[in-house]
């Protein structure tokens, strides 16, 4: 005998499986009653994309990095498109018609995407479901292009359908890029269906787990556990985030660290989205070419590229003056953060060496800050740091850092990053 919990679950994947048999085209909005809702986008039955859910950008940035290491999606100022798009999906067909991803690479994106947007729906039906609550049908008006699904028991759910729409303003990609309905549902109630066996149910997989007793751990750990545990989890990776950056499956990673959460040695917290990409105003021709005149006048005062220094520490910034300006470059040294971006602002450098460990505002925080300004999307940010790890690395990356520099300072190595940089147009770093 079915439960309640499958037969909602069987329900909305019959409603869905139906829409890819007839071959619909256009846009299926979900909503249950958490007042949680989604959106899927199907082109003649085969899914396009999927939206919705708590941490949209973190999703972006997991799935591109880790199937598109090569591209830094922190380093993307994108134009501003119709409220209607899915940001993400219009930034992936740019970066697909550019080249920039491979088809292999589009088609493991929407499938990883959609995988996680399918997870989060079977679990939120799972807990409505529990709860026995139903939501009523809106008495508002439907327009003519809507088809509103009515609400029976079992079901908490409601679905529309708006045909025609699509998530994107530059269209879609390529029909063989899409994914098959049917068969993407089955693939992931099994992923639900195990984590439902762990008695993880009420487990989000998008909270971060934090450490609560460090020393109860230690004793009960190996060392290279422990190690590894302390450097990943710091309270604001999700399990999600934490699976993609060590290349591990989530229901393993989760099954691993369950023992410590019933424990409570470890536990899961909620924490926010990152920041959405940097959307930006594209002018006017006559106002580009008139900025253009403003920038070449600008440029004849000094031909010597600025760099930039970001560091608490005087003798760090001293070192700095001394090599880039005995190589022919201008220099301006920042050594208080909370002053370091009304600076940049002012002087408009070429490139910004980037302390990682200040006080007040950290490496990291200033870079996010950095890549928020619309001037400095291309702008390379080389980060100095002592530590030089996977995990920096990785974390400075979803920031926007451009490169590493290692302490202590290598006068070589330093007017090496400065040339291999300083020359690199906007337009060839991302041309997106």
């Amino acid at each position: 005998m079915k439960t309640r919990v499958e037969s909602t679950s069987n329900s909305l994947s019959a409603k869905l499986v139906r829409y890819g048999q007839e071959k619909f085209t256009g846009r299926l909005d979900l909503k249950v009653s958490t007042a949680q809702q989604w959106s899927f986008y199907l082109s003649y039955g085969r899914l396009v994309w999927a939206s919705g859910s708590v941490h949209p950008t973190r999703r972006w940035c997991r799935q591109i990095l880790y199937h598109c290491p090569e591209v830094n999606p922190n380093r993307i100022a994108l134009k501003k498109i119709e409220p209607e798009s899915c940001w993400d999906y219009h930034l992936m067909v740019l970066l697909a018609r550019k080249r920039m991803i491979n088809p292999q690479q589009t088609v493991v994106v929407i499938k990883g995407t959609v995988a996680e947007i399918l997870f989060d729906i079977f679990q939120s039906l799972t807990l409505v479901s529990r709860e026995k609550t139903l939501i009523q049908p809106s008495n508002d008006s439907v327009s003519s292009n809507t088809i509103e699904t009515t609400v029976k028991k079992p079901d908490n759910f409601l679905l529309n359908a708006q045909l025609g729409v699509r998530p994107s303003i530059q269209g879609i990609l390529p029909q063989t890029w899409m994914l098959e309905v049917e068969p993407t549902i089955k693939q992931v109630q099994q992923v639900w269906q195990q984590w439902s066996e762990m008695g993880l149910e009420d487990v989000s997989p998008d909270l971060a787990p934090v450490l609560l007793q460090k020393s109860a751990l230690q004793q009960q750990t190996s060392v290279a556990t422990y190690k590894n545990l302390v450097t990943l989890i710091n309270g604001k990776r999700t399990l999600r985030d934490i699976a993609a950056l060590i290349k591990r499956d989530l229901l393993l990673l989760t099954r691993s660290l369950n023992p410590y959460i019933q424990k409570q040695l470890i536990e899961l917290v909620e924490v926010p989205d990152l920041i959405a990409p940097f959307f930006v105003d594209i002018p006017a021709k006559a106002d580009i070419s008139t900025q253009n005149s403003q920038t070449q006048k600008s440029h004849k005062k000094s031909d010597q590229p600025l760099i930039v220094c970001i560091d608490d520490h005087p003798q760090t910034c001293k070192i700095m003056k001394d090599v880039i300006q005995s190589a022919g470059y201008r220099f301006l040294g920042i050594q208080d953060s909370i002053k370091a971006l009304p600076l940049l602002l002012k002087h408009k450098p070429d490139l910004i060496f980037l302390d990682l460990v200040m006080p007040i505002v950290n490496g990291y925080e200033m870079c996010a800050q950095i890549r928020r300004v619309s001037m400095f999307a291309n702008t390379p940010v080389i980060i100095l740091t002592a530590k030089d790890g996977i995990v920096d690395r990785v974390r400075a990356r979803i920031v926007g850092a451009t490169d590493f520099l290692t302490k202590p300072i290598d006068n070589q190595k330093v007017v090496a990053k400065v040339r291999k940089y300083h020359t690199t147009s906007p337009s060839k770093t991302d041309p997106v």
